[in-house]
């Protein structure tokens, strides 16, 4: 199994993309086109990263570049997990009451990656989804369209890769099956049977194990995220982005806290479609 650093070393590169951020309900707030290059020195012991992203100039049609420069020789982020496809998820060791609550992900599919960071406000309230969608320069990856409902309809199988904080990583099979029927949709997976409501580019539910309120938002490029539409203290919680990245072809990750507000687990499924 590769080690941390060499799960980083699978995102070098020069990735071209943009930054879209949304609403918890999905409505565009702005979308900013992006270049960013990560670089290995020459013993790839250590990182050159620059994020440049191209900001629109007021009242012109013209777009003004901001770099962010960044060094690094192990592996970055708060919390950070990264697994061998280059995948990774970060974010908070703990939850806190009062202060805001980010997590970033990233799944990568040979020379295209997507990428999402989910804030929630002081009060624990999702405020908003950037997503990201990027392709290695000088690449032809053709983006996928927006998800719909029906493209998850059927049964998922495939593997499930969970790391837990100072533990080797547990490699698990999984299944999940999406139906649909003239009274709704349902998910069924090892640990639950939740009913689903449509609401726009949304599917509402709440988990039969905690009881708690969560959103799928469908999105651009065959991806979802699915959040609590507010993180509750006393209640533990996930986090997941899901790209279809081709037909019948999908990633999945899966960020855990517990009850205490504590990082409890990071998943990476890679799954496969088949009509039940």
């Amino acid at each position: 199994m590769k080690s941390q650093w060499e799960c980083v070393l699978e995102n070098l590169g020069e990735w071209v993309g943009s930054f879209t951020t949304v609403t918890a309900g999905g409505e565009s707030i702005e979308d900013i086109p992006s270049i960013i290059k990560l670089e290995g020195s020459p013993d790839n012991r250590s990182v050159h990263l620059v994020l440049t992203r191209f900001y629109p100039l007021p009242n012109s049609t013209e777009r003004y570049p901001k770099e962010v420069v960044w060094n690094f020789s192990t592996p970055p982020g708060i919390g950070a997990i990264y697994f061998e496809t280059g995948a990774f998820s970060s974010g908070a060791l703990a939850v806190s009451a009062g202060v805001k609550t980010i997590a970033e992900f990233s799944l990568r599919a040979a020379d295209r990656r997507f990428r999402t960071i989910e804030t929630f406000d002081i009060d624990g309230k999702l405020d908003r989804v950037t997503f990201v969608r990027e392709q290695r320069q000088g690449t032809i990856a053709p983006e996928r369209p927006h998800l719909t409902i029906n493209d998850l309809v059927g049964t998922w199988t495939g593997t499930a890769t969970t790391f837990y904080p100072q533990l080797a990583p547990i490699v698990t099979q999984t299944a999940t099956t999406f139906t649909a029927s003239a009274t709704g949709y349902q998910l069924v997976t090892d640990e639950d049977s939740i009913d689903l409501r449509v609401a726009n580019q949304r599917l509402l539910f709440a988990t039969d194990r905690s009881g708690e309120s969560y959103q799928m938002l469908l999105l651009p490029d065959g991806s979802y995220t699915t959040t609590p539409t507010q993180i509750r203290r006393g209640c533990p919680f996930e986090l997941e982005i899901g790209w279809m990245y081709q037909p019948g072809q999908r990633q999945r990750l899966v960020r855990r806290y517990d009850s205490a507000g504590q990082w409890h687990s990071a998943t990476l499924i890679c799954d496969e479609f088949g009509r039940s």
